[in-house]
């Protein structure tokens, strides 16, 4: 008896095993960065104080956003960019130059070359053709420590 039951379980979890579901197409690829190609409105940004123990995040998009002048910054095809509106705040971009991302295949930051002054900004996700929103993280240091960071949301426009 004890065989028979045996021997009905070990089919039974070979009949399970050998089932595989099926995959299918899971829809179309798009390319990690290539949706940065377009024109670009800040329309958010998290201030965070990394100086303090646990570090604090506030929504500072009032002061970006509730200003005449809005960040708006067109990143053309050719590797070059250009602010079409400098908003408040600090002057991340300058006017215009030239970006590259520091890995193609797989970007994380963005360079961003004006003039012979070179600023890179982590990217808080890899836009796509798709993508409606790209963020940047821009840090400040304090006495060669981290004091601030910025996560700045831009919409396509």
């Amino acid at each position: 008896m004890k065989t028979k039951i045996l021997t009905i379980t070990t089919a039974a979890l070979l009949a399970l095993g050998a089932c595989k579901p099926e995959v299918g197409p899971i829809g179309p690829a798009y390319e990690a960065g290539a949706g940065i190609i377009g024109t670009w409105e800040l329309t958010g940004a998290d201030q965070t104080d990394l100086s303090l123990p646990v570090p604090e995040t506030r929504d500072i998009s009032g002061f970006y956003t509730g200003s005449n002048n809005k960040w708006v910054v067109q990143f053309n095809d050719d590797s070059t960019y250009t602010v079409n509106s400098a908003g408040p705040g600090f002057n991340l971009f300058g006017t215009s130059g030239t970006w590259r991302y520091d890995s193609p295949q797989y970007p994380s930051a963005i360079h961003l070359t004006e003039d012979t002054v070179t600023t890179i900004l982590p990217l808080g996700n890899m836009p796509r053709t798709i993508d409606q929103n790209m963020v940047f993280v821009y840090s400040r240091e304090r006495c060669d420590k981290p004091s601030v960071s910025y996560e700045l949301t831009f919409t396509r426009k």
